[in-house]
């Protein structure tokens, strides 16, 4: 070899050493130095490791497009329980985002941004999920809607209420009873999300999202027709029906009308003031003569119907009348008894079931009728508004042969009138003194007073009357007890 390929050899030898030995240290140095990684947690337990979080967050978006599409969002995001956490580490082994992706997608659900609304009361919450908070608004004004005619209700919140002179009600008060929260949050894809007020307007409504029950209009058909038919009161079925304004309405054949069964999520609570010029009915006593032949009879004092201008505060809530507390009571005209004569020896255990007493002092308001209400039979009228401890009489005479107290009824009396009809008052704050099972009062007697015992809303009595066996046996049959004391 020449002197020239010598030097060239050792040139070369030296520079390949240096490289070898260059590339040795760098390869020592890089595997003793730390790199920054996320260790990834779904619902506390780890399922990997990736070396950039925002190339996993993208990825979720970016495969989610059907989810972004059913909901019609821009963004899809990583389910509530996943957590990225930075740590330094020697090891190398580190996952794609495509492997974590997968294993996210078969663990748990991802997530849409949205709301948790909360209804809470004294008892229970329940909460669920909406997308936009102002679904949450509009459905509660639709729902208030339901309850309250719109030309009352913007006159209320026009304050522009007409003025009351001889008749008529002001609102008061508008108001939900429940206590209703919104949270912003990360919604699972899993859950239900309401996406529109129209729907949670139905569900806040009817208490489900499943489809209610309609009925075909037949010819001849009325509101109180349908709603008899299918255990509604009318006033449940126009609110099921916004459509229908009233029941009196004309509905034409072929049409569809709804007939589910409302059931509130909110308690739409109006409080008004109401006045009216009440009819004070005459009362009707009869005497009995033992110089007259049984059977004859004579009109001794004609009856003459009084008037009496009242005004009552009343608390409605989802158009039921709850509470009626009376403000004032102007006598106008004093109603004159009648008094009526019969030939022969009274009885006074005896009902007359030709004249009844009315059970409580006037004026009053009658909150709720014979009839459906809330999907069960309401068998009686509730009569309000003469004041907790007022008295309550027997509306004819009779034998007590039942009093007591029980959850429901809270304190109560069954009265036969010894004619066929047996009459019930409910939810008495006290029985009178002295009165006992086997006692004998006399129509217009005290038994007791107004209260709200038992399952009651408000104080109030519920009177209710049979006929035909005992209350709530087989074949005693209820009878409207408005009909029988001549109000209507």
């Amino acid at each position: 070899m020449t002197k020239k390929g010598t030097c060239l050899g050792l040139i070369f030898t030296v520079l390949m050493s240096g490289l070898i030995f260059i590339l040795g240290f760098d390869r020592e140095t890089f595997e003793n130095y730390p790199i920054e990684v996320y260790q990834v947690y779904l619902n506390g337990k780890i399922i990997g490791v990736v070396e950039d979080k925002d190339e996993l967050y993208k990825l979720i978006d970016k495969e989610q497009q059907s989810l972004k599409k059913e909901y019609d969002v821009e963004s899809i995001y990583p389910p509530e329980g996943l957590e990225l956490v930075s740590v330094s580490t020697y090891n190398t082994s580190i996952n794609t985002v495509e492997e974590i992706y997968d294993k996210i997608k078969d663990l748990d659900n991802f997530t849409i941004e949205g709301y948790e609304i909360t209804i809470k009361t004294d008892e229970e919450s329940e909460s669920f999920y909406i997308l936009h908070e102002e679904d949450l608004e509009t459905a509660i004004d639709n729902t208030i809607k339901a309850f309250i005619d719109q030309e009352t209700l913007e006159a209320y919140r026009n304050n522009n209420q007409p003025e009351v002179i001889d008749e008529g009600e002001t609102i008061k008060d508008i108001y939900i009873k429940e206590d209703i929260t919104i949270k912003e949050t990360y919604i699972p894809s899993n859950e239900y999300i309401f996406t529109n007020s129209n729907d949670l307007t139905r569900y806040l409504l009817f208490g489900t999202m499943e489809n209610q029950k309609t009925y075909t209009v037949m010819p001849g058909d009325t509101v109180t027709d349908i709603s008899n038919k299918n255990s509604l009161n009318p006033i449940e079925f126009l609110i099921a029906n916004p459509d229908i304004v009233s029941e009196y309405q004309l509905l034409f054949p072929g049409t569809e009308v709804n007939i589910g069964l409302i059931n509130p999520k909110i308690s739409v609570a109006v409080e008004r003031v109401v006045t009216s010029i009440q009819e004070l009915p005459y009362a009707t006593s009869v005497e009995y003569d033992e110089k007259m032949t049984v059977g004859t009879t004579y009109t001794k004092q004609q009856g003459i119907n009084g008037e009496n201008k009242a005004t009552f505060q009343i608390e409605t809530v989802n158009g039921e009348d709850l509470s009626a507390v009376r403000i004032s009571s102007e006598t106008i005209k004093p109603a004159v008894d009648a008094i009526i004569v019969k030939g022969g020896l009274s009885i006074n255990y005896a009902g007359d079931s030709e004249y009844w007493a009315w059970p409580t002092i006037q004026p009053y308001v009658i909150t709720s009728r014979v009839g459906w209400r809330w999907g069960s039979y309401h068998n009686g009228i509730d009569i309000a508004g003469t004041g907790h401890g007022s008295p309550i009489y027997s509306i004819q005479s009779g034998v007590v042969i039942s009093m007591g107290y029980n959850s429901t009824m809270g304190n109560y009396v069954y009265i036969d009138h010894q004619n066929g009809y047996i009459s019930v008052y409910m939810h008495l704050a006290f029985h009178q003194e002295g009165l006992k099972k086997g006692s004998t009062v006399l129509k217009g007697q005290q038994i007791g007073g107004m209260g709200t015992t038992g399952r009651s809303t408000g104080t109030h009595l519920h009177l209710s009357v049979w006929v035909g066996g005992y209350p709530y046996s087989s074949g005693a049959e209820i009878i409207n007890p408005l009909e029988l004391l001549n109000q209507d």
